[in-house]
C-alpha cells in the first residue's frame, strides 16, 4: 500500500466572534445542521451553549453535563438517540468535549468542537478521556469534523487554563526527544510527518510569544496557541498514538495525579516537568525558565503547591505509569535525577 488514510478535522476557524458566524461557517463547509444536539457544561459554558443555540439555524436540543462520568455519558447518549440529530456540537472544556466526542462516535454522528478554554491538545485528537466502569480510560474515537474557536470566549477563561495550554504545547519538545530516544534504544518507529508537525506547532507559538512579548490575552497570541494545540492533536492522529506530544513529562504528570489528593491542571504539571526532563538531557533551560517567569508560569514544584518530596516520588514512579513507553527516565540513575532537580528548580 503506497498511501495511508488518516482521520483529521475537515476545517477549523479561530477568530473573534466565531460562534455568531456558525451558520455561515457550516454552510461554507457544507455541514448539515438542520437538527443539532448541543452539549455544554452547567456553569459558564452553559451560557456559551445558549449563545450557540440562539445563533444556529434549525431545530436543536440541549443537554448540560457536569462531568465525564458514566451517568453523564448516558444522559448525552439518550438525548442523541431520541432527537436523532444531523450534527452533535460540544461547547466547553476538556471534559465536555471528551464526553461529546465519545458519544457522537459511539452513535455514529458527526461532532463539532467549540472549545471554551485552550488548556490542552485534546481539542482535535482522536481520543476521548472518560470515566468507565474500569476507571478513567483513554478511548479511541473519531476527531471532530471541525473546530470553531471564538477568541472572545477564550479571553473570558481563567488565566490558569491558558497557561495550562501553553505548558501542554511546550511539553512537545520533551516528548519528541523521548520519541527519538526510543527509536535509538528500542527501535521504535518514528512517523516523521507527525514529528515535524508536533515540533512546528510549539516552535511557531514560542517564536511568536518571544518575538512579540504580548499579553496572554492578546488576540494573536491566543490564535497562535489555538493553532498550535490543534496541530498537536493532528500530529497524534498521524502517528496513531500520543507519542508526538507525550513523553517522560507526561508520565511524571500521570504519577502526580495518583499521588496528589487534588491533581493540578495537566498542562501546568507537564510544563513544569519539562524543565526537569530537559535538564536530564543536559539542555540549557535558561530561556525557557525566563519565559515561564515572564508569563507567571510555575517554574518550581512549590509554585504549583507540590512538595519537592512528592515531586521526587512522582519521578521515580513515572516509568511504571506506562511501561510500554520508553523515555529518558529509563536511562538515568537516582543520582542523576537528584542533580537535575537541583539545576532545574534550584533545590
Amino acid at each position: 500500500m503506497l498511501t495511508r488514510t488518516v482521520r483529521i478535522p475537515r476545517f477549523f476557524y479561530v477568530n473573534k466572534g466565531s460562534i455568531t458566524k456558525i451558520n455561515e461557517i457550516l454552510n461554507l463547509e457544507k455541514v448539515e445542521s438542520t437538527r443539532t444536539v448541543i452539549v455544554s457544561g452547567k456553569n459558564f459554558t452553559k451560557s456559551v451553549g445558549d449563545l450557540v443555540q440562539r445563533s444556529i439555524e434549525g431545530d436543536s436540543s440541549r443537554v448540560d453535563v457536569e462531568n465525564n462520568d458514566i451517568q453523564s455519558i448516558k444522559e448525552v447518549e439518550n438525548v442523541i438517540k431520541i432527537f436523532e440529530p444531523s450534527l452533535v456540537i460540544g461547547t466547553g472544556g476538556g471534559k465536555v468535549l471528551d464526553i461529546t466526542k465519545f458519544c457522537a462516535y459511539k452513535l455514529n454522528k458527526p461532532f463539532l468542537a467549540l472549545p471554551t478554554v485552550l488548556s490542552n491538545d485534546g481539542i482535535s485528537s482522536p481520543v476521548s478521556v472518560v470515566q468507565t466502569e474500569h476507571g478513567v480510560s483513554s478511548i479511541g474515537t473519531n476527531p471532530p469534523i471541525g473546530i470553531i474557536v471564538d477568541i472572545d470566549i477564550i479571553r473570558k477563561s481563567p488565566k490558569s487554563t491558558i497557561l495550562a495550554g501553553i505548558g501542554d504545547l511546550i511539553s512537545n519538545f520533551s516528548a519528541i526527544e523521548d520519541w527519538n530516544l526510543a527509536s535509538k534504544h528500542v527501535g521504535e518507529k518514528i512517523d516523521k510527518f507527525a514529528e515535524i508537525l508536533s515540533r512546528n506547532s510549539v516552535e511557531g507559538f514560542m517564536q511568536y510569544l518571544i518575538r512579540n512579548g504580548s499579553s496572554l490575552l492578546d488576540e494573536h497570541t491566543l490564535i497562535s496557541l489555538a493553532e498550535g494545540l490543534i496541530q498537536s492533536g493532528i500530529a497524534m492522529s498521524l502517528a496513531g498514538s500520543s507519542r508526538p506530544c507525550s513523553g517522560s513529562e507526561h508520565l511524571i504528570s500521570h504519577a502526580l495525579d495518583k499521588l496528589l489528593n487534588h491533581a493540578k491542571p495537566h498542562g501546568l504539571q507537564v510544563g513544569l516537568a519539562t524543565l526537569f526532563t530537559h535538564t536530564l538531557r543536559k539542555r540549557d533551560i535558561s530561556d525557557l525558565t525566563a519565559l515561564y517567569r515572564r508569563i507567571d508560569f510555575p517554574d518550581t514544584p512549590e509554585d504549583l503547591g507540590i512538595q519537592m518530596s512528592t515531586f521526587m516520588d512522582a519521578i521515580r514512579n513515572a516509568p511504571a505509569t506506562r511501561k510500554d513507553r520508553f523515555t529518558i527516565l529509563n536511562l538515568v540513575s537516582d543520582k542523576e535525577i537528584k542533580e537535575a532537580i537541583k539545576i532545574a528548580y534550584g533545590r
